[in-house]
């Protein structure tokens, strides 16, 4: 279990993964984004039919929605859950997708990541 802070700055989860390993992240609880003159409360999987712009750390998935990546991989969104196999390796870093110009968040989701053995 992992706590995520509601920012844009990666958070290391000290969880190393193997390339070719499958991992589960499954998520819980809620947090907000800042969206200027609203509070808009959501979980993991961002503020419904509201993508984010240039400027956010990955653009086209929802404001708010939990991003992710392994090591120096891409950025891709596991929302509140996400079953795959690694193409890649390393520390799984965790954060909100979020403008990083923007520091009024709130809240927090608690990742669960279970990890099986490559095969």
């Amino acid at each position: 279990m992992r706590t995520v802070r509601p920012s844009p700055q990666w958070q290391d989860s000290l969880i190393r993964i193997e390339k070719g390993q499958r991992v589960v992240i499954d998520t819980e609880e809620t947090w907000s984004p800042d969206m200027r003159n609203q509070i808009a409360w959501c979980g993991a999987d961002g503020v419904y039919n509201l993508p984010a712009g240039e400027g956010y750390l990955m653009p086209g998935a929802n404001v708010g929605a939990l991003v992710a990546r392994v090591g120096d991989g891409p950025v891709f969104a596991p929302g509140s859950r996400y079953d795959f196999v690694s193409d890649w390796e390393g520390v799984l870093y965790l954060a909100m997708n979020e403008n990083p110009s923007f520091n009024n968040q709130a809240g927090k989701v608690v990742a669960q990541v279970i990890i099986f053995e490559a095969q």
